[in-house]
C-alpha cells in the first residue's frame, strides 16, 4: 500500500492545507485506489472557504475506484508525448521502472492550486529519506536563480526559519552555504519535522539531488532531504493528516 497526500493552496492567503489522502493498493490487479478527506480539509473550509473537490462531493465520505481518479490522472503526462522521457528524467524517475503512483509522488508543483506528495515513512530507527522538487525558486531573485547554474550534485544545502512569511506559520528556507536563498521546504515536510514550536528531527541533511537547467523554474531543482524522527512518528497521526472518516475494518 502506498499513501500519497493532497494539499490545497488558498490563492488569497497563499497558505497550504493538507486536504486529502490517496491510498493505492498495488498488490491487487488492477490497482485499487481509495480517496478520503483529512482533517486539514475542515480547517481549510473554516479558514479559507475550501470547497469539496469535483468528483469528491462529501467530506465525510470515502471513495473507491480501480482506475486512478481524474484529479490525479490529469496530473500525469500523456504516455504518447515525445518529450515524456526527458520529463521523467527531470523528475529523477526511471522510465523503465515507472508507475502512476511514483510519478504522482515526484511531480511536485502543478498548474493548479493542488499538490500531491508522498507520506513520510521512517524506518524502525526513525530515519527517513525524501526527495522533492524545491518550492519557490521563481519567487526568489535573479542572483539566486543564476546560482542554481553552478550547483553541484551532492552539494550541501542549509535550512533556516523565515519568521516573516505571511503564507505559513513556520516557513523554512533552503539556501546555499554562501547564503543564496533558493526556495522553501515543502509545507508537508515542515508539518512533519516541526511540531509545537520544536524540531522533531535530528541529524538533518539536505543536498542537491539534480539540477534541470532546461526545465521551468518550478522543476529546476530536486533536493534530497533526510534525518531522524522519533521512532514512534507516523504522519497519519498528525491531527491535520488524519482521515475525517475512519477506514473500514478489515
Amino acid at each position: 500500500m502506498t499513501t500519497l497526500y493532497l494539499a490545497w493552496q488558498d490563492y488569497k492567503s497563499r497558505r497550504w492545507f493538507p486536504v486529502g489522502r490517496l491510498d493505492a493498493d498495488e498488490n491487487v490487479q488492477p490497482t485499487a485506489y481509495e480517496f478520503a478527506y483529512v482533517n486539514g480539509a475542515e480547517e481549510a473550509q473554516e479558514m479559507a472557504q475550501f470547497h469539496p473537490i469535483l468528483g469528491f462531493p462529501e467530506l465525510a465520505e470515502r471513495y473507491y475506484s480501480v482506475e486512478l481518479f481524474p484529479l490525479f490522472r490529469n496530473r500525469l503526462m500523456n504516455l504518447s508525448r515525445p518529450d515524456r522521457p526527458a520529463y521523467l528524467q527531470q523528475l529523477g524517475l526511471d522510465a523503465d521502472d515507472w508507475n502512476p503512483v511514483s510519478e504522482l509522488a515526484a511531480v511536485g508543483p502543478h498548474t493548479d492550486n493542488f499538490e500531491v506528495f508522498p507520506a513520510i515513512v521512517p524506518d524502525s530507527q526513525g530515519r527517513f529519506a525524501a526527495r522533492f522538487v524545491l518550492h519557490g525558486l521563481r519567487h526568489t531573485n535573479t542572483d539566486s536563480i543564476r546560482r542554481t547554474e553552478s550547483l553541484a550534485i551532492g552539494e550541501t544545502l542549509h535550512l533556516s526559519f523565515e519568521l516573516s512569511n505571511p503564507a505559513a506559520v513556520h516557513a523554512i528556507t533552503v539556501k546555499t552555504a554562501d547564503q543564496y536563498i533558493l526556495g522553501w521546504l515543502p509545507r508537508y515536510l515542515v508539518d512533519a519535522v516541526h511540531q509545537d514550536d520544536a524540531w522533531r528531527i535530528t541529524e538533518v541533511k539536505a543536498t542537491v539531488a539534480q539540477v534541470n537547467l532546461d526545465a521551468p523554474l518550478s522543476h529546476r531543482l530536486l533536493v534530497n532531504f533526510g534525518g531522524k524522527l522519533p521512532p514512534d512518528f507516523s504522519m497519519e497521526n498528525l491531527p491535520r493528516y488524519q482521515p475525517i472518516v475512519a477506514p473500514k475494518a478489515k
